[in-house]
């Protein structure tokens, strides 16, 4: 009798289990209180050379898969065309005039006293972060967390300032115009996190990969993934579409080798409870306006960047996200995430408000920029742009996206409304302190590297053999 009323019972019983499994399966996941942090730099990427922006190369593979895992967001931009204010600009929440970091004829970092062979690049100088701004890095050591950068890039060197507040920061092997390969920046990362200190506290980790910048070597297997055979460049690269396939590539070899840092992070178990966010400095013009590389203009392919943030398990935002978003706003992004106070005096904001404008300014240095300074703003799908030299532009980018044709005259009154709006905002922003004298000297292995850099816009760059 008791063995048939067990086995009589047995059905109640799993069926009182599945319940509880069923239950247990739609309760929301606990919040992660405190979770680590992988911020990702995609130096010199542009967002519609990414799978998850809409371009038909496979590219991004690893990219797409963390956006289809999070957000993406259609309409990012960056505050400026090259990457040290650009990175300012991320690590601080503040827009360049503010933090400081860009070219200054007068500046404390000399640079180089020959650069390209140009006369008007033998005493280039520049002015890093302000030792006056708060990073995000130093914000969140101080709430207790671990924190670690590998970089790729020359401008990304402890000596710029960027380095502030992390506690390991790994600029090694930035000799050549290239930078650092992707495969070597995650390979240190994946080193940083495996060393033994990193067990039992928070951290915050800071990637730099900078493959996609002027010149462009990618290896071989990555450009036959996303380039067919007939269109690979035979010998030297000679046309604008020879390097807009090496451009690809380049991007296909650095979402490799991301894609091998996220899948070790999800056989570590670190992968689903993380906040990730990959974000572009800035893009690239390739043949556009007539001209090549960045930093001395305001174009859309250099603005217009990717962002993608996956957060912590259960959370959102998720899918497309169409809000108006710039790179500054990362900071407080992940600030409010982690539970560390924003400080009043950032210039970002996350969620970024519905009615907001995003403004952007590059100030090139005589050499670099033929049309002097730059600054826009954009409004929605409307853009106002103006130049040192005189230029005043307007664009619909919904309907132009190739910013073709200039609409200031049709429309006279928005454009002089957002002339006000880059006006009011340049006269809004406090000035950084003053820079340090000219005492700090550029180390050899940075000051070879930006000899080398491609920052001539209006030229090709160097034409690299076909991998």
């Amino acid at each position: 009798m008791a063995g048939n009323a067990v086995a009589r019972s047995a059905p109640a019983v799993l069926v009182a289990l599945l319940a509880l499994a069923a239950a247990a399966a739609c309760r929301p996941a606990e919040r992660v209180a405190r979770p680590n942090v992988l911020l990702i730099s995609l130096d010199t990427t542009r967002a519609d050379r990414l799978g998850i922006y809409g371009y038909g190369r496979p590219t991004s593979p690893a990219l797409d898969q963390l956006a289809r895992d999070g957000a993406w967001y259609e309409h990012a931009y960056t505050t400026a065309t090259w990457t040290l204010p650009a990175h300012a600009s991320l690590f601080t929440g503040k827009f360049p005039k503010s933090h400081g970091a860009r070219y200054d004829a007068n500046g404390p970092l000399v640079l180089g006293d020959q650069l390209h062979e140009r006369a008007d690049w033998k005493r280039i100088r520049a002015r890093g972060l302000g030792a006056d701004q708060h990073t995000l890095a130093e914000q969140l050591r101080d709430a207790g967390y671990r924190t670690g950068g590998v970089v790729g890039g020359p401008w990304l060197k402890a000596v710029f300032g960027l380095s502030r507040g992390f506690e390991q920061w790994d600029d090694r092997g930035i000799t050549t115009v290239n930078g650092r390969p992707a495969a070597s920046v995650t390979n240190a990362a994946l080193a940083w996190l495996d060393a033994p200190e990193a067990q039992g506290k928070p951290f915050l980790l800071f990637l730099n990969y900078f493959d996609p910048h002027t010149p462009f070597y990618p290896p071989g297997n990555f450009v036959d993934l996303v380039v067919p055979a007939a269109e690979q460049p035979k010998g030297e690269a000679k046309t604008d579409r020879d390097l807009s396939n090496l451009y690809d590539g380049e991007i296909r070899t650095m979402d490799f080798h991301i894609g091998r840092l996220l899948d070790a992070l999800r056989a570590k178990g670190l992968y689903d409870s993380m906040l990730i966010v990959a974000v572009a400095d800035h893009g690239e013009l390739l043949g556009e306006h007539g001209e090549f590389g960045h930093g001395a203009s305001l174009y859309q392919p250099e603005l217009h960047i990717p962002l993608v943030v996956k957060p912590p398990r259960g959370e959102g935002p998720r899918g497309r996200r169409d809000e108006l978003i710039q790179i500054s706003d990362v900071f407080p992004m992940i600030l409010q995430r982690v539970g560390v106070e924003v400080p009043a005096d950032v210039q970002a904001a996350f969620p970024p408000p519905p009615d907001r404008m995003a403004f952007a300014e590059v100030n090139p240095l005589k050499g670099i920029g033929r049309r002097g300074d730059w600054r826009a703003v954009i409004d929605g799908d409307w853009k106002y742009l103006e130049s040192a030299a005189g230029d005043r532009l307007l664009f619909d980018v919904a309907r132009d996206p190739d910013e073709a044709t200039d609409e200031s005259a049709a429309e006279p009154v928005r454009a002089e409304r957002m002339r006000a709006a880059v006006d009011h905002w340049i006269a809004s922003l406090p000035e950084p302190a003053p820079a340090a004298p000219g005492t700090t000297e550029v180390d050899a292995q940075t000051k070879r590297a930006l000899e080398s850099l491609g920052y001539l816009q209006g030229e090709k760059p160097p034409a690299p053999s076909a991998p």
